[in-house]
C-alpha cells in the first residue's frame, strides 16, 4: 500500500476550514485499503492580533457590504449541514486563535491533538464557547482526556512552529483552508469529497516534481472570505 503525507493548513474562525476537514476525512475513509494517509496538521491565523469580536460584525466588516457577508454565511451554513455541521453564527466569535493553536501543538500524542482540532471546531462553531480563552480551552482538553500536563500555552517551540506554518502557506497559496500533497501539489478551498479521492490517489501514484495547484474552492483569506 502505498503512503501519501497531506499537510493540512486551517483556522478555527475560518468557515470553510471545519467543512474541507470532513470532506477530506470521507476522501481518506472512501480509499482506505488502497492508500494510506499521514496527515500534519498546521497552524495558519486569520485574524493575528486582533481581539475577539462577533462573527458576524466581523465578516460584514472584512466583506464591506452586508449582502456579501449574509449571501457567504447562508453558503456556509449550507455546506456545513450536508456534512453533518451547524454553524450558529450568531455565537461564533472571530478573533487571534494562537491561544487554540499553541495549546493543540504542544499535545505529543497525534490522536488526541486530532479529537483537541475537532473539539475546538465544534467549540467555536455550533456550541458558541469561547475559543480565545484558556480556561474554556483546558476545559475542552480536558473533555477530551488531556491533562493539565499534557499541554502548554506557552511552549515557545509551539509558537515558533505557528509561525513556521503560516510562512510556509504563504508560500504556496493565499488563505485557508489549504492541503499539500506529498510536498508535490496542493488544493485550496473547500473541495468537493471527489476531488480530495482524486487528489490522493494522483499522490499515490508519484507525480512529477513540479508544484501545481487548484485553488477554486471556497476559503479564507486575511482579507475575507470567498464562495
Amino acid at each position: 500500500m502505498q503512503t501519501v503525507k497531506v499537510e493540512v493548513w486551517s483556522d478555527f474562525v475560518c468557515p470553510w476550514c471545519w467543512i474541507a476537514k470532513k470532506r477530506y476525512e470521507k476522501a481518506v475513509s472512501a480509499l482506505a485499503g488502497q492508500v494510506q494517509v499521514v496527515v500534519t496538521n498546521k497552524a495558519y491565523r486569520l485574524a493575528r492580533g486582533m481581539l475577539p469580536m462577533d462573527y458576524k460584525t466581523a465578516i460584514r466588516q472584512k466583506f464591506g457590504n452586508a449582502t456579501s457577508a449574509d449571501r457567504m454565511m447562508g453558503a456556509v451554513s449550507a455546506n456545513g449541514l450536508s456534512e453533518g455541521l451547524v454553524y450558529n453564527f450568531d455565537t461564533m466569535r472571530f478573533g487571534d486563535t494562537t491561544a487554540a493553536h499553541a495549546l493543540i501543538k504542544s499535545i505529543k500524542s497525534p490522536l488526541l491533538a486530532e479529537s483537541m482540532v475537532e473539539r475546538v471546531y465544534k467549540a467555536a462553531t455550533t456550541d458558541g464557547l469561547d475559543i480565545f480563552d484558556q480556561e474554556v480551552l483546558t476545559s475542552l482538553a480536558n473533555e477530551v482526556g488531556l491533562t493539565n500536563a499534557h499541554f502548554d500555552f506557552n511552549s515557545q517551540g509551539a509558537i515558533a512552529d505557528i509561525a513556521r506554518d503560516e510562512m510556509e502557506a504563504n508560500r504556496i497559496a493565499n488563505g485557508v483552508p489549504l492541503f499539500m500533497f506529498n510536498g508535490k501539489f496542493f488544493l485550496s478551498g473547500a473541495q468537493e469529497t471527489v476531488v480530495f479521492e482524486r487528489a490522493i490517489l494522483e499522490a499515490a501514484r508519484q507525480t512529477p516534481e513540479v508544484m501545481v495547484g487548484a485553488d477554486d474552492g471556497e476559503s479564507c483569506g486575511i482579507d475575507g472570505c470567498a464562495h
